[in-house]
């Protein structure tokens, strides 16, 4: 074990990690601010893994570098090599962590978040101690003029260009959870486990490398370490989309029911829960009163999971403003976006419906004048749809909001008079 006054002083681990952890700092408020959740806040913390993991790896390819060049490596010791080269990378491991760990809680301070989530942190952690073992071990094996770039560039790719590639679940291999997580979603077990198996075979195939073992077993031994890891990490991922989560447990939902309708917000929102059942009450009535069919139910639940009929809706609790709300639940009020494989002709159906909802649920003029005065051409404007929807009767109403909703989902051309309010 090495003294600390002297890992101070010939360690570039020590000497790099107050300055990694100011530019963490920096780095994370390039970010929007978390809206009060602490697992949406740990992720973004965790974007700043692509410079502090290439930090972890060149100071320890630094320290393999050192043994390498001093013969220790492959001479006889007291010590294990197990223990001389967890020495040699805990530090880098130990300055990593504290530079994420300032990141997090940066980010956790600027979104007035809870606690941070354990598991992405567990997971960045491992990640480090991945990137740190094959620098060390790439260190160990080639001179620092190559390991040291080696490192850096190798751990640049993996975590900054690696998701950027398609298939796009490979991101979720590298541990970088930077789009996890919006308010009604939560960190996939699947993508934690896989990154985990990809991170333990690393370690493993490092390990192998710079054992004792014959040349040929070692290098065979690192393969399939490595290529067993990411079979079984894609078999976790490789139906996933880009991002690395699956909906929230409804069962944190705060909810309030007034006058027969329900109106359930997450935890994070509690605070604004009372005015939002107010404006929702507001909103519901103006639909009711335009002769819409209006449902009773209004949640901040994932759309994949809320209730059947139930009108899905999410806003800013620092943010949004009694508009912005209602624009919200008129959006949320949409059907589905329909699964076209070359892409849907209908998008501008759902602006008209869009517009509706928000007019009749009683968003202010002057919103909706900055928000649906755009031009439509070849159909009619956004006002002129809605001034004949207003001097329009009931059924007409029905009629159109039905046919424009078929319309929305449409992947082939359409007539565009099928938007008219009057046919």
């Amino acid at each position: 074990m090495i003294r600390l006054r002297t890992a101070a002083r010939v360690m570039p681990a020590f000497w790099l990690a107050i300055p990694v952890c100011v530019l963490a700092a920096l780095y994370v408020t390039l970010f929007p601010i978390s809206d009060g959740y602490g697992t949406d806040a740990t992720a973004t913390g965790t974007a700043t893994l692509p410079f502090v993991g290439a930090l972890c790896a060149a100071c320890a390819a630094w320290e393999g570098s050192r043994l390498r060049r001093a013969r220790v490596w492959g001479a006889p010791s007291v010590r294990s090599r197990v223990e001389i080269a967890l020495w040699s990378i805990l530090p880098a491991v130990l300055a990593g962590s504290l530079a994420i760990g300032v990141a997090v809680g940066v980010q956790l301070l600027r979104s007035a978040a809870g606690l941070p989530d354990v598991r992405l942190i567990g997971v960045a952690v491992l990640d480090l101690v991945a990137y740190a073992s094959a620098g060390f071990a790439a260190g160990v094996l080639l001179p620092f003029a190559v390991a040291g770039p080696l490192a850096i560039v190798a751990t640049m790719f993996w975590l900054a260009f690696v998701p950027a590639m398609d298939p796009v679940w490979m991101r979720h291999l590298t541990g970088m959870f930077r789009d996890c997580c919006m308010l009604q979603s939560d960190l996939a077990p699947g993508a934690a486990i896989a990154s985990t198996m990809v991170n333990l075979g690393i370690i493993a195939a490092a390990a192998l490398l710079v054992s004792g073992l014959a040349p040929g077993a070692r290098r065979a031994g690192a393969a399939v370490a490595l290529s067993s890891a990411a079979l079984v990490g894609v078999l976790f991922v490789g139906s996933m989309t880009y991002s690395p989560t699956v909906p929230r447990d409804p069962s944190g939902l705060l909810c309030r029911v007034t006058g027969g309708t329900t109106v359930c917000v997450w935890p994070e929102h509690e605070n604004r829960l009372d005015e939002v059942a107010r404006i929702v009450a507001d909103v519901r009535a103006g639909w009711q009163r335009a002769g819409m069919t209006v449902p009773s139910h209004f949640t901040e639940a994932d759309p994949n999971i809320a209730p059947e009929e139930a009108v899905a809706f999410g806003f800013n609790g620092r943010l949004s403003t009694r508009d912005i709300i209602i624009g919200d639940l008129a959006r949320g009020a949409l059907p589905e976006f329909p699964d076209c494989p070359g892409g849907y002709t209908g998008s501008i159906a759902f602006e008209y419906l869009e517009a509706w909802y928000a007019a009749t649920g009683g968003m202010s003029a002057d919103e909706m004048q900055e928000r649906y005065t755009y031009p439509t051409d070849p159909f009619p404007s956004v006002s002129s749809v809605l001034d004949q929807l207003h001097s329009a009767s009931p059924e007409v109403r029905r009629n159109w909001i039905a046919r424009a909703e078929d319309v929305s989902q449409a992947c082939d051309e359409w007539p565009a008079d099928l938007i008219a309010v009057e046919r």
